[in-house]
């Protein structure tokens, strides 16, 4: 037996022993007896005495925990063959779809071009082909709505259409169907809720980025009126027709009164009946060029996230995360049976790419591919974290997976990818969930990904 490279032993700020491992993700706190014992026995696994009831016990504890392998496990290489096993998959089918590119927001930080530009039936058409030719050997099909407003007037009857078909299709070929919806909520009245429920959406993204002031001076309507009210009470009106989420977009601006979102939830009465996430706005965007002084590094975030962590658990609101373990590739722009459809039927592998020039895309529904899209395709296959040495080190490595692809490639020069907070943070996490318990331990947070 070895000791894993992803265990994690360390002295809270109470006091306490904790000890956590990143593959597995296990916690567990050491009493002096225990924390003797266990750092002898990862320090030389075959070297330290187990001779009693109690010790035995506590090794099997830490074998069945990933804190303890076999000799001949290669974890670097299992979390690569994780990896490579999930990326290419071809029994799933992960669909990011756009009706259309325009919005009835202007959010200050938004990356999209507000393009008027609506899925014509041929593209629709075309990517209920796509589908078809791919049935036969697919166990789901994942879709989610996305733009852009997906329940724009002109953009809905695609959504509505296209996921009827879908359901039919899949229906007929006994492939299971799921779908989400990420929407700025400003159409999602309960009757346009419970219509979407029948088609299959039973995920929700909506973004706050409150308290009211905050969130109608960044996320406003096309002539600047505000929306906090409409949206939390489609919230409140929706709240039992699909799992819900919370978005909150955090920069220098709003940071301190996230709390007060949470508060409006709790208020409201829906407090405990969906998802909170915090989200980093960051300077790729295209228009967060505009308001770069206010955006934070990824270590700045990650410590401003910890303090939020921890003053709404001390307050039991309902924003807390813990520690998981991706399974496989980050998202679906890394899986080859992933694709963001884009109302013009150009195929993208992400979701900040589908408003950029056509040269970004890796194919289209409606003509072959390109050699140039083959280029582009193959950009995204071919990357790899555990070629970047500061991944390959990295104690954290399975809860990250080398972070957003691509966030990671823009920069090649870098010994290792786009590090999630949780490189920087883990700790001060932990601590929140021995202290806590379920009020820190959270629900995992979507990251802007089907297929997971």
């Amino acid at each position: 037996m070895k000791a894993s490279r992803y265990n994690r032993i360390f002295q809270s700020s109470s006091g306490a022993w904790l000890a956590f491992n990143s593959w597995s993700t296990a916690l567990a706190e050491l009493d002096a007896k225990s924390l003797e014992f266990v750092q002898a026995l990862l320090a030389d696994p075959n070297g330290t005495p187990v001779d009693d009831d109690d010790k035995r016990a506590m090794r099997e504890a830490l074998i069945d925990a990933h804190f303890l392998v076999e000799d001949e496990v290669d974890e670097l290489g299992e979390l690569q063959a994780d990896l490579v096993r999930d990326r290419y998959r071809t029994d799933q089918l992960c669909l990011t779809i756009a009706p259309t590119l325009d919005c009835n927001f202007r959010c200050d930080y938004c990356y999209e071009e507000h393009l008027k530009v609506h899925m014509s039936t041929r593209v629709q058409d075309a990517l209920l082909d796509f589908v078809r030719a791919q049935a036969r050997r697919l166990d789901h099909v994942a879709v989610t709505w996305y733009g852009g407003e997906p329940l724009l007037p002109k953009a809905y009857p695609v959504v509505q259409r296209l996921s009827r078909e879908l359901q039919a299709l899949t229906k007929e070929n006994g492939v299971t169907y799921s779908a989400e919806i990420v929407t700025n909520g400003f159409f999602l009245e309960r009757a346009r809720m419970e219509e979407l429920a029948s088609l299959g959406v039973n995920r929700v993204q909506v973004t706050l980025d409150g308290p009211r002031q905050s969130h109608d001076a960044r996320r406003h309507l096309i002539g600047g009126r505000g929306t906090y009210d409409r949206i939390l009470a489609n919230l409140v009106e929706c709240i039992d027709l699909a799992s819900f989420q919370v978005r909150i977009n955090v920069d220098r601006r709003n940071a301190m009164s996230t709390l007060e979102v949470l508060e409006d939830l709790v208020r409201a009465g829906i407090g405990d009946k969906l998802r909170v996430y915090l989200a980093q706005v960051t300077e790729e965007g295209a228009a967060c060029g505009n308001i770069q002084e206010f955006c934070y590094s990824r270590e700045e975030f990650a410590r401003t996230e910890v303090e939020l962590y921890r003053a709404a658990a001390e307050r039991k609101l309902p924003l807390a995360r813990y520690p998981f373990r991706i399974a496989g590739a980050f998202c679906i722009a890394d899986r080859i049976n992933g694709w963001v459809v884009s109302p013009t039927g150009s195929l993208f592998k992400c979701w900040h790419d589908v408003t950029l020039s056509p040269q970004k895309s890796v194919g289209s529904l409606l003509d072959p591919q390109q050699p140039w899209q083959k280029v582009n395709e193959d950009r995204w296959l071919q990357w790899n974290p555990l070629v970047r040495s500061g991944c390959r080190s990295c104690g954290v490595a399975p809860l990250c997976h080398g972070g957003c692809p691509v966030e990671a490639m823009a920069h090649p020069e870098s010994d290792r990818g786009s590090c999630e907070p949780f490189k920087f943070h883990l700790e001060p996490l932990l601590e929140l969930r021995h202290l806590h318990g379920e009020v820190a331990s959270g629900a995992v947070p979507a990251r802007d990904v089907s297929c997971r």
